[in-house]
């Protein structure tokens, strides 16, 4: 059972993490479908909650020469292990989201994949995230939606292995969040499913190129928010 965000500690999620850590891997679809949002990746770039490292390797692919450093942070030990065979190149260590241990104006760019909803402080965990970002810097981050067309159907079916209790958002609420913490919404887009899974997915992203507001009925929403 996950722990009510209410009583749980940062060591409590660490370890949590820590024992789930072999299972945490989502198909490459998706990955290259969150990142595809962003058309140039440079810079200095951190992803807060790394995981694996999968979508940090990623990223290293596709910024290539203009990326001048990564950078990853997680809570759990395993994980940082993990990120750090993936990715040998970037500087991967323990730190905690809602209190990073990083200068005010330090990236380009902050990506967070299936993390922010098990965040304890969201507004805590935005303020840090703009204060690393410099002046117009990236925060690409996902989070499920809550209005997701097979929601209801997923609640009743789905076998949560988190830590941390789900929470789930819809797009103006989170767009919301945002801007109240000081970011403006350039993108965002549907992930993961509307209907179906797998290459059946290509005919979701081919009905939500043709009926935008189908991206706010997908399974996840990635936003492209940028630092005011």
């Amino acid at each position: 059972m996950p722990i009510d965000r209410s009583i749980v500690t940062k060591k409590d999620i660490g370890e949590g993490y820590d024992a789930i850590a072999e299972k945490m891997r989502l198909p490459e679809e998706f990955y290259n479908e969150v990142l595809d949002i962003e058309p140039d990746w440079h810079g200095d770039i951190l992803e807060a909650g790394v995981g694996q490292g999968v979508v940090l390797k990623n990223i290293q692919k596709r910024g290539g020469r203009n990326i001048r450093s990564l950078t990853g942070i997680d809570l759990s030990e395993r994980l940082i292990a993990m990120a750090k065979s993936l990715v040998p190149e970037a500087k991967i260590l323990k730190a905690d989201i809602e209190q990073m241990p990083f200068p005010d104006n330090s990236f380009d760019f902050v990506v967070m994949v299936d993390v922010f909803p098990y965040l304890l402080d969201f507004d805590k965990a935005l303020e840090e995230v703009r204060r690393v970002l410099r002046p117009s810097g990236i925060f690409i981050v996902t989070v499920p939606n809550k209005n997701w067309i097979l929601f209801d159907r997923y609640i009743k079916a789905r076998k949560n292995i988190q830590p941390v209790d789900d929470r789930f958002f819809d797009f103006e609420e989170m767009k919301e969040l945002l801007e109240r913490n000081g970011f403006a919404v350039a993108d965002y887009k549907g992930a993961d499913a509307l209907r179906f899974y797998g290459w059946k997915h290509k005919l979701d992203r081919l009905a939500a190129f043709f009926l935008s507001f189908l991206h706010k009925r997908m399974k996840k929403i990635v936003f492209r928010a940028i630092k005011r």
